[in-house]
């Protein structure tokens, strides 16, 4: 049976600070916090080295072995292959203060090595194993990487290939972290090691660690932004550890007392590629558990998590979702007694849990919930979740069904991820993303030509505090205009404060179409979005002549080469529609939309929406229903095609 846990309740989510800014605070912090409590840990180095004293032979990561079981390594054996792999790169060159890519799916092997540099004092630059060539090799060159480690033999010769072509000219060392090299093309000035030799040349040639300093930058993490160009957001160990620190204070501080330790296991599938996965691990690592890291397949994702039996992972919207249907769809097959059971079960629960009870012993529990939380493994304690809202329908049912509590947050990279986050007493969901983390100020800021105005609790979302980034690597005009000079992170973000001080985003579709209509390639737009994604699509209704003619003016070749199309043809063309999108980003932006107003797909059509055909009013209003349901088969193609994972 479980321990049933309730967490106090509070009826205001931060405090006010006096004057004109209404700045806001946690608060369960007498003021923003700079680091763990513990006192003793400044960088990640630290964190890994002061558990591992603690606890040398607790298990630290594992994986799934060939005979489908899960098999660790202790905090000890990490640490010394770390200090090992940063023998190794400090034997090939690779200097302390510079740059090392990590490119693909991550495991344990890649975990290693990401500890192994972190030793000798290097910054991390993840590459995501689904980002387009010319991101990658963007991203590469700019940060001049020498070394790379890869995670197959395939991206091993893809980037030979990349190599020769001349696209990542500084890339001098290639490392295989999984698999065997056979009959691989070499390139002149270009070494190409598989793990096991290179361990070897660590053991063989020991040296001390050179660990990083506070300040030192931990990790460089690319977002695309809305116009896909890579922006690599530089988080300090410090950065990096306030943020972690948040969730410590928030969940392990009185006035709560959540327990976390060495039989705590963690589910690690989040791409290492975004900070999200970063502040989780960091947290785990921090109270001593352990790091399951899944098969590499998310279609064997649930498989993955059945056999390690977590207690705790970190999800997304859209798995929550997944889980969601899933067991909705189970029950519908289920015979009449079963169903009828069910129904009883989910009412009776979601009763209690609107009166503010979360029991997870109850006798719906054990008749019928109890089967269902087998499917994440059956000891989930703790699930978190960003990225994107989630609905108040599947938030309610995750917590009742898995019997645990379902803690959500709002950030961004340049904040180390966890810039708001929900009180763990806190049983409504869907309505708000939290209020301040520990570490974290948050005000907002007029935004007078859009209509949001600080004064009525609208405006764009600001963050000052030990999580803000360093800036952004190589852009220090860019850098400079989203952290000003007293420290505010402008996210781009429109949000709202509640009555009870907690936050939400709040985004006008009817002031985003207003703006964008304004454009001359423009003859109609609606803008929609799901509540459960984090970004908006349009449905544009172009003006083709002068598209075309932007196109010739402003658009690369492979925009240009669409221009010998016609019709519905040419407005399908990937290239087309990626020019459209992009342009319209740079409009908005002019026009003083920020980035949450941005569209990150749009549909192009000649077809105009009209009163006639009532998808306007007679005023010639947007009639945003009927436009969604006509649009709801193109609606549901432009988030399909995009990814939050």
């Amino acid at each position: 049976m479980r321990d049933f846990y309730k967490a106090p309740q509070f009826t205001q989510y931060s405090r006010i600070l006096f004057g004109d800014e209404r700045i806001h605070e946690n608060i369960l912090v007498n003021e923003p916090i700079t680091g763990p409590p513990c006192g003793t840990v400044t960088t990640m180095w630290e964190n890994l080295k002061r558990t591992t004293a603690i606890h040398p032979d607790a298990d630290f990561l594992g994986e799934i072995g060939n005979d489908g079981r899960y098999h660790f390594k202790t905090y000890k054996e990490v640490m010394e292959i770390a200090e090992t792999i940063g023998s190794a790169v400090y034997n090939l060159g690779i200097q302390t203060g510079t740059r090392v890519g990590l490119a693909g799916i991550h495991s344990v092997n890649y975990e290693e090595a990401m500890w192994g540099l972190i030793s000798q004092g290097i910054a991390l630059v993840p590459l995501y194993h689904n980002s387009k060539d010319d991101a990658i090799c963007e991203i590469v060159a700019s940060c001049q990487l020498e070394l790379i480690f890869c995670d197959t033999p395939e991206r091993i010769v893809d980037f030979i290939q990349k190599r020769k072509e001349g696209l990542i000219e500084s890339v001098k060392i290639l490392v295989l972290l999984n698999g065997n090299l056979s009959e691989i093309s070499t390139v002149e000035d270009l070494k190409i090691l598989v793990f096991a030799d290179f361990l070897k040349l660590g053991e063989e040639n020991r040296v001390k660690p050179n660990p990083p300093k506070a300040d030192d930058v931990y990790i460089i993490c690319h977002t695309s932004g809305t116009t896909g160009r890579p922006k690599g957001v530089q988080l300090t160990h410090k950065n990096l550890l306030a943020a972690m620190s948040g969730l410590y204070m928030q969940w392990c501080h009185p006035p709560h007392d959540f327990k976390f330790g060495t039989n705590d296991t963690y589910f690690s599938f989040l791409s290492l590629a975004h900070i999200y996965e970063h502040l989780m691990q960091s947290f785990i690592i921090y109270t001593g558990g352990r790091v399951g890291v899944y098969s590499g397949d998310l279609k064997k994702l649930i498989l993955d998590i059945q056999n390690l039996k977590p207690t705790m992972i970190s999800l997304v919207p859209r798995i929550l979702n997944k889980l969601y249907d899933q067991v909705h769809a189970n029950i519908a097959k289920a015979p009449f007694i079963a169903k009828k059971l069910f129904a009883a079960a989910k009412k009776a629960k979601l009763e209690q849990l609107h009166r503010g009870i979360n029991n997870p012993n109850t006798i719906w529990d054990k008749l019928v919930f109890e089967k269902i939380r087998l499917v994440i493994g059956g000891r989930v304690r703790y699930l978190t979740t960003g990225g994107a809202p989630v609905t108040p329908a599947v938030h309610d049912f995750t917590r009742i069904a898995f019997g645990c509590p379902l803690f959500e947050g709002y950030g961004q990279t340049e904040c180390g991820a966890a810039g708001t986050l929900n009180l763990p007493g806190d049983l409504t969901g869907g309505t708000h993303v939290g209020a301040p983390a520990p570490w974290a100020q948050i005000k907002l800021v007029d935004v007078p030509e859009l209509g949001y105005l600080s004064a009525n609790d609208k405006g764009e979302v600001c963050f000052r505090g030990a999580a803000v980034m360093k800036g952004y690597f190589g852009d220090e005009e860019l850098s400079k205009k989203t952290v000003d000079e007293q420290g505010w992170l402008h996210t781009g973000d429109i949000g709202e404060w509640l009555p009870d001080v907690s936050a939400r985003d709040f985004v006008s579709a009817e002031a985003i179409e207003s703006i964008l209509g304004l454009s001359p390639l423009v003859n109609q737009i609606f803008v929609t979005g799901l509540s459960t994604r984090s970004f908006l699509v349009g449905i544009v209704v172009v003006e083709v002549e002068t598209l075309k003619k932007e196109i010739e003016k402003n658009g690369d070749s492979e925009t240009k080469a669409c221009l010998s199309a016609d019709g519905e043809e040419f407005l399908c063309k990937e290239p087309i529609k990626r020019f459209m999108t992009q342009y319209l980003s740079g409009f908005g932006k002019s026009k003083g939309l920020q980035t949450i107003e941005t569209l990150r797909r749009v549909y192009l059509t000649f077809e105009e929406l009209t009163a006639e055909s009532g998808l306007l009013t007679p005023t010639l209003k947007i009639r945003r229903q009927p436009c969604r349901e006509k649009f709801m088969a193109e609606i549901d193609a432009m988030y399909d095609e995009e990814t939050e994972l």
